[in-house]
Formats: C-alpha cells, structure tokens, sequence
C-alpha cells in the first residue's frame, strides 16, 4: 500500500471513528432521555399518591376538631351542672 492509498485509509479510519461516536453519542442521549422521562413519570406517580395519602389526613383531622368541639361542649356542660348543683 502506497502513501497515497495509506492517507486515504487514516482519513476514512479518523472519518468512521467520528461517526461511531456520533452514533453513541446519539444512543447515549436517547438512554438518558428515556431515564429522565422515566422519573418524571415516578415523580407525577408519587405525587398522586402524596395527595391521596393528604386528602385521608386531612379528613382525620376534620374528625379529630370535630371530636373535640364535641368534648368541649360536654366538658362545659359538666362544669355547668356542677356549678348550679
């Protein structure tokens, strides 16, 4: 193999190179846009659930205020009838 054809092999070699790693450049990002895609879809899942699991307490905490209004009443009740007894 002359210089010539030499040359001409180093650049079509250099050439291949770069297009190899273009090429897993590519796949390399298309991996990282799925993994992101991928939380994204986990994070709006957990946020759903977080809501869900809010709502639930927030209910609880309905009763419980309505519970100790409840009590109150009763305990000002007591202490009425006690006073006038």
């Amino acid at each position: 193999m002359g210089i010539k054809e030499s040359g001409l092999q180093f650049a079509t070699d250099i050439e291949n190179a770069i297009i190899d790693t273009r090429a897993d450049m590519m796949q390399g990002l298309e991996d990282l846009t799925h993994r992101i895609n991928g939380i994204g879809n986990d994070l709006k899942s957990f946020r759903t659930e977080v809501t869900k699991e809010l709502t639930v307490i927030k209910g609880d905490v309905q009763e419980l205020k309505a519970g100790q209004a409840a009590a109150m009443e009763i305990l000002i009740d007591l202490q009425r009838r006690m006073s006038a007894a």
